[in-house]
């Protein structure tokens, strides 16, 4: 194999066992086994962003309810979707199971974000 062959496989490998043990954890274990957050999910078609405002770089966007670790919130872009307004985002950790990839330290509009209120109980300012 060449290096970039094995550099793949290796990634795959990793990736793969990761997974694995995500989801040996159990659906709310899962999204806590990467972070050190509130287990929660994540609404569908929900941007994950750079930064809490609207503005900013869109690292990815969730295809249906998807498991994610939420850390910390921050007072951002207020925004009104679906009959709901808030400037509340939270950064977090985000489990696509379908892709295989996990997105880490993005920003999630807190109307998009399963958590109850906002800002969350329990939940610190970042």
């Amino acid at each position: 194999m060449g290096k970039r062959s094995t550099g793949l496989v290796a990634t795959g490998l990793a990736l793969g066992a990761a997974l694995s043990l995500l989801g040996a954890a159990g659906t709310a274990g899962a999204a806590q086994a990467g972070t050190s957050g509130h287990a929660t999910t994540v609404q569908a078609h929900s941007n994950l962003r750079a930064a809490p405002n609207t503005g900013s770089r869109i690292w990815g966007t969730t295809t249906k309810v998807t498991e994610a670790g939420v850390e910390c919130y921050a007072r951002g872009q207020r925004v009104t979707a679906g009959g709901y307004t808030t400037d509340v985002w939270y950064r977090g950790t985000v489990i696509d199971y379908d892709i295989g990839h996990i997105y880490s330290n993005v920003w999630m509009w807190g109307g998009n974000v399963n958590v109850g209120a906002d800002p969350a109980p329990g939940i610190p300012l970042c």
